[in-house]
């Protein structure tokens, strides 16, 4: 998370950091809708792979922190209904369901790196390696868990978890020169 916050320093990018990943989840959840778990039922509800994929992401989240996982995945609960809506209107179709999805997620990570990273952190983003990351682990988990950060972030502001804060605030202060650094080594942005 301290190198996660060396990327994040200006406040219009941390709030669209906020604001867009329950979209980027949303647009998930829209893909893994019409992918039906008839065999699983939990508490008569019929369960899917969004559903499911909602479930595990909450589950890593508690493990590390419950209060920002709840807090990290309010939104996309309210938003799941959506889902339903959103599947009658295509006609049961699957493939828009993608489509749709797919076309959700990237907007609102376009936004995020587009215009939160390339305008408001001055270019500095750490895109590059939060893929790679996953490219070169095979683990969608450490993905996954940047927009906690995020939420993470407000509540450390807000004198949660305080000795937690001031470790990962430390990580950050220490890179982020160095991230600064690499931005003047590489103004085109590739692989900072």
């Amino acid at each position: 998370m301290g190198i996660h916050l060396a990327f994040h320093t200006n406040p219009v990018n941390n709030l669209l950091h906020i604001v867009m990943p329950p979209f980027n989840t949303l647009g998930v959840l829209l893909c893994l809708f019409p992918i039906g778990v008839p065999a699983i039922s939990i508490g008569g509800v019929d369960m899917n792979m969004a559903l499911i994929a909602l479930l595990g992401t909450f589950l890593v989240y508690a493990l590390l922190d419950v209060l920002a996982a709840v807090l990290t995945l309010a939104p996309v609960v309210l938003l799941y209904p959506l889902c339903f809506w959103i599947y009658e209107l295509v006609g049961n179709s699957a493939v828009l369901m993608v489509v749709i999805g797919a076309s959700l997620f990237f907007a609102a990570l376009w936004i995020q790196v587009g215009i939160g990273h390339k305008f408001f952190e001055e270019g500095i983003g750490d895109e590059d390696e939060n893929i790679g990351e996953v490219y070169d682990t095979f683990n969608p988990i450490y993905f996954t868990l940047l927009p906690m950060y995020s939420i993470l972030d407000i509540l450390f502001h807000l004198g949660y978890r305080k000795k937690t804060a001031s470790e990962i605030r430390g990580v950050a202060q220490e890179l982020r020169p160095l991230v600064l650094e690499r931005k003047k080594l590489n103004p085109m942005g590739k692989g900072i």
